[in-house]
């Protein structure tokens, strides 16, 4: 069926350890986030079950959890679909992004640890040692220094916060993302960042949160602008 996105080579899936609904929602999420399930496509509950061999129930309560956390919308006669976002609502969700993630630049200034330093080094080095390699999927996703500077902020309502708005986001990262020169002016502004945070300048910190995410908002809204012009052309 056209509204229908079936992927192969699925596997079923594992029943140890967590709940089946657990399991399915990480699997979906997984899925949706890496594009492999596009924006506005439809979820079928039957499908999915039986490709990962579960009851229709934990697909159903794995579908209402990603419904709440903003991946799916469920409308009542047609079913679940993955959440297309405009461009209106990448650019709210991003002034609210950058409101969390500065505050978050500048409480890790002042907390965060000679340990804490050397995991963003680290990190640093290690996703730019991978740009060198090209762009590859999913390689933001593994590694991400926004979360652990939210995480050293030392705020947990905080990084809860940051994790909700970051979860819709991707639903548009995942068609544009970090590549070419924006992929090096990131990384160099990640460095500049971590600079402030070495030397616990936490309005420093601020700005250059907040001048890296402004950024990566017009990087986002140019590729999400592109691909939308892509598909009015071939409709």
């Amino acid at each position: 069926m056209a509204d229908s996105h079936r992927l192969d080579g699925v596997l079923p899936i594992d029943r140890s350890n967590l709940t089946l609904a657990d399991k399915v929602e990480a699997r979906l999420r997984h899925q949706i986030v890496q594009g492999e399930r596009p924006t506005g496509s439809r979820l079928n509950e039957v499908e999915i079950a039986t490709d990962l061999g579960v009851s229709r129930g934990p697909v159903r309560e794995a579908m209402q959890r990603l419904a709440h956390h903003g991946l799916v919308t469920l409308e009542s006669h047609r079913g679940a679909f993955v959440r297309r976002l405009d461009l209106h609502e990448v650019g709210e969700l991003f002034e609210v992004r950058i409101a969390l993630e500065c505050e978050a630049a500048e409480l890790a200034a002042l907390r965060i640890d000679d340990v804490g330093l050397r995991e963003l080094t680290l990190l640093q080095e290690a996703s730019t040692s991978t740009g060198h390699h090209g762009p590859q999927p999913g390689v933001f996703d593994h590694l991400d220094l926004h979360t652990l500077v939210v995480q050293h902020a030392g705020n947990g309502r905080l990084q809860q916060a940051v994790a909700q708005v970051n979860g819709e986001l991707r639903l548009a990262r995942s068609r544009s993302g970090a590549t070419g020169e924006r992929a090096k002016e990131a990384a160099d502004e990640h460095r500049e960042l971590i600079g402030c945070l070495t030397s616990r300048d936490g309005r420093g910190a601020r700005a250059c949160m907040r001048q890296h995410l402004l950024a990566s908002l017009k990087n986002t809204i140019q590729m999400l602008q592109v691909a939308a012009d892509l598909n009015e052309r071939k409709s």
